[in-house]
């Protein structure tokens, strides 16, 4: 298997992964007594809508802007972490899953070639 041809499988890895993610957190918000319902709501329609925009897409800048998005989400989650005890477990959460998936999004785009 050529690179491109490893680099569109990886990114469609990502993505599936991201999208089972967005169904993840729909579940949790639909679950009564769940914590953080809004949250999750938001986090699962985020996730859904940006697995298939980049999916679509399947371009090493969707994978880019997909990785800024990610790293956006997980700084926004430190202040949560740090100042709102009641929220620090979920943003931690999300703080590892955002860098995680910042990681997979730059291993797929790789050293900037497209696929």
């Amino acid at each position: 298997m050529s690179r491109p041809d490893r680099a569109v499988t990886a990114g469609r890895t990502v993505e599936f992964v991201r999208a089972g993610l967005g169904v993840w957190h729909l579940v949790r918000a639909l679950r009564s007594g769940d914590a953080h319902p809004a949250l999750d709501r938001v986090l699962g329609v985020r996730q859904l809508a940006q697995a298939v925009a980049v999916a679509r897409a399947g371009t090493a800048d969707a994978h880019t802007l997909s990785a800024l998005v990610d790293a956006a989400h997980g700084a926004t989650m430190v202040p949560l972490a740090l100042l709102d005890p009641r929220r620090r477990r979920f943003a931690t959460g999300q703080l590892w899953i955002a860098s995680a998936l910042t990681v997979a999004e730059v291993v797929v785009v790789g050293r900037g070639g497209r696929h």
